[in-house]
């Protein structure tokens, strides 16, 4: 679906403990961890050489820790998971490695009006195997959240019951 870049949107790493302790592993913004964005799911920034570095974090996660991405709205929007792209690069015991946006479990839209300046956790995140050990960064990465432009340009005075209806008869003329 169409989407926009999420314009100064927070993106956070935690390790979190099996017992729900958290350690961040990592912090940025949303321009700066994804350049250009990714709209439509497509990363727009595939060069190297433009590609932002994240350094290694010192903290290693053992086995049954998980790596869970938050994001921090400026402003209440919706988010597309469809469209957001993570490649996120990791150290498993010492080897450069990359997590996707599937392996992070970033799956499920937010509604328009997600609320701003709250930690909002994106996905599922990713359970450390066991005898593994990872370390966030250590390679180039891209981290984009995109926001919704197909609902997000619509007029909050719009009334939603109206809009439904609409998608309704158009499903309707579609079926007959």
């Amino acid at each position: 679906m169409a989407s926009g870049q999420a314009p100064g949107a927070k993106i956070i790493l935690y390790g979190v403990s099996p017992s729900g302790d958290k350690k961040r592993l990592f912090q940025g913004v949303n321009e700066q961890t994804g350049p250009g964005g990714s709209p439509n799911g497509a990363q727009a920034t595939v060069k190297a050489n433009e590609l932002p570095i994240m350094p290694v974090s010192p903290i290693r996660l053992p086995g049954g820790y998980k790596i869970i991405p938050i994001v921090v709205l400026t402003t209440a929007d919706g988010l597309d998971a469809s469209d957001c792209v993570f490649n996120l690069p990791i150290l498993r015991n010492g080897s450069l490695e990359y997590l996707s946006t599937s392996d992070l479990g970033i799956d499920t839209d937010m509604p328009v009006g997600t609320v701003a300046n709250r930690e909002i956790q994106l996905g599922s995140g990713y359970t450390v195997p066991e005898n593994d050990q990872i370390q966030v960064g250590g390679g180039t990465f891209f981290m984009s959240v995109e926001n919704d432009t197909a609902w997000s340009c619509l007029d909050p005075e719009v009334n939603l019951t109206s809009f439904l209806f609409l998608e309704v008869k158009n499903l309707t003329s579609f079926i007959k």
